[in-house]
C-alpha cells in the first residue's frame, strides 16, 4: 500500500517526494456565450483553453513552477515541452521560489551551468 501524504495524495513508493496520482478541483464559472465562443466551438476546446490560460497566468504571476503550468495546460510533465508552450504564447521565462529543481537543472544545462 502506497503512503499517504497530510493532503490525502498518494506517494509513490520508488520516489516517496512524488505523488502518484493528484487530486483535481472542479471550477464552474459563468460568462456571456460571445466570450465562450471566443474559447472554441466545443466544450472539449472551450475547456481545454480555459486550462491553457489559467495555467499560462499563474507561471506569469509566479504561483506554479514550468512543469506545473505544462501540466495543466495539458503539454505533459516535459520541461521542454512547457517551455516550448510558454514562449509560443509570449510568456517569459520565469525564475523564483516555485520553480522546480529538475526546472532549474534543465535550464543549468542549457546554459552550460
Amino acid at each position: 500500500m502506497n503512503p499517504v501524504s497530510a493532503t490525502g495524495t498518494r506517494r509513490s513508493l520508488a520516489d516517496p517526494g512524488r505523488p502518484c496520482y493528484h487530486l483535481a478541483m472542479t471550477l464552474t464559472f459563468t460568462m456571456p456565450d460571445e466570450m465562450a465562443a471566443a474559447l472554441g466551438n466545443t466544450t472539449a476546446e472551450r475547456m481545454q483553453r480555459a486550462h491553457e490560460a489559467i495555467s499560462l497566468e499563474l507561471y506569469r504571476a509566479g504561483r506554479i513552477s514550468l512543469r506545473a503550468m505544462g501540466r495543466m495546460a495539458g503539454v505533459g510533465d516535459d520541461y521542454w515541452a512547457a517551455d516550448q508552450f510558454r514562449v509560443r504564447h509570449g510568456v517569459p521565462l520565469a525564475a523564483g521560489d516555485t520553480a522546480d529543481p529538475a526546472d532549474e537543472e534543465a535550464v543549468r544545462e542549457l546554459l552550460g551551468a
